[in-house]
């Protein structure tokens, strides 16, 4: 039976008492029924594979995940193989941190039931000694599973979008959120789900104040082992990690700059430098996985397919074949290979781990001695 976040005329009245604007939204929204999951590790691992991903796809996942668990137990993440969870759709990182928490709590080195009894500070402070878990992670915990009653998030991108929607901020910094944080509390819970209404269109008239920014990518050449790259961020995320001898290099760039509204402009940017970093890593034989935040640009059957690379492991290949197969389309081979000649994100996308049926090499936009070269590193030849 599902749960919902428990609240009512107390915190309701209190909120309009301390903000008329957040009062006209109550009155205009209504109760609202935020699902919450009472079982900690349950909980634990809902929050983790909503890190740094659509609403959209957080639902899929779980959907999936609770679908084939039933309950999601520690002994039941344990009991699948890394790629196995990983079909799931979610990430090895991930992955990674969600099988480290479970050995931890089902060996009893991480007491996840003390939770309840810890004030706010200690909840934050002892999730921190997971893998993976950050202060967004904690949040969504506590206000999800522990029902803890004054959580606003800073870190969430919702709130952000919601509070700049309601009093007509274009960006909320740390002291404004402060402020608004001190207005709601001790009921910043019951205000954060309305802010998240907000966000999502629930109040109509109201919009987004946030600046719009004239687009750019930033673009950097990268010199690797195999051939130089050219790298491309866009925001906050790798959009660009192409050969600079593709011969498609062109049409790689106009539909970038035709999708983002963009244009390029040569310089370096934060992501960009952890990128460079992991890849001198990689060449280096010391990283197998990467952790970037990456922004695929193309149709949704493109995006499908070069997400459906992320799930192969370092040191294994594919054929065409199997990838339309995985992507539940297998009279598709052709479209799939396509999509894999478009990817424009080489190597952390790793489509030169698609090889033909005959395990032939077939091509690679790097050049086929660069995919001898990257397979050779990972010991496929």
């Amino acid at each position: 039976m599902e749960q919902f976040f428990p609240y009512g005329e107390q915190e309701i009245a209190y909120l309009k008492s301390r903000d008329k604007r957040l009062g006209e939204v109550i009155d205009k929204v209504g109760m609202v029924k935020r699902r919450v999951i009472p079982d900690l590790f349950a909980a634990l691992v809902h929050s983790i594979v909503g890190q740094q991903i659509s609403t959209k796809a957080h639902e899929t996942i779980w959907r999936k995940m609770t679908g084939a668990f039933g309950e999601v137990t520690p002994e039941k993440v344990l009991g699948l193989s890394p790629e196995e969870l990983q079909a799931f759709g979610i990430t090895f990182k991930k992955v990674d941190y969600i099988q480290s928490a479970a050995r931890k709590i089902a060996s009893g080195e991480f007491d996840i039931h003390a939770l309840r009894t810890m004030s706010d500070a200690e909840v934050y402070a002892k999730l921190s000694e997971l893998d993976g878990i950050g202060v967004w992670t904690a949040e969504m915990l506590m206000l999800h599973s522990l029902q803890r009653p004054d959580v606003l998030s800073f870190g969430d991108l919702a709130v952000q979008r919601g509070l700049r929607m309601l009093y007509h901020h274009r960006k909320i910094t740390r002291p404004l959120f402060e402020k608004y944080r001190r207005r709601y509390s001790p009921y910043g819970s019951v205000a954060c789900i309305y802010l998240w209404a907000v966000s999502a269109g629930a109040v109509e008239g109201l919009k987004d104040y946030a600046p719009k920014e004239k687009n750019t990518i930033k673009i950097k050449r990268y010199e690797s082992p195999c051939g130089v790259l050219m790298l491309g961020s866009f925001g906050d995320k790798l959009c660009l990690c192409d050969w600079q001898v593709e011969k498609h290099r062109g049409h790689v760039d106009r539909r970038l700059k035709r999708i983002l509204r963009a244009e390029f402009e040569e310089g370096t940017s934060e992501v960009i430098g952890k990128a460079e970093r992991q890849l001198d890593e990689f060449f280096a034989g010391q990283r197998r996985e990467f952790d970037m935040p990456l922004l695929f640009v193309g149709t949704d059957f493109q995006k499908t397919v070069w997400n459906e690379l992320l799930k192969i492991p370092f040191g294994q290949t594919i054929s065409y074949g199997e990838m339309a197969r995985r992507i539940g389309m297998p009279k598709a081979v052709r479209a799939v290979a396509n999509a894999n000649g478009a990817n424009s994100m080489s190597i952390f996308a790793p489509c030169h781990r698609v090889i033909g049926s005959d395990r032939s090499l077939t091509g690679y936009g790097g050049g086929l001695d660069a995919k001898r070269m990257l397979l050779e590193l990972e010991g496929v030849l």
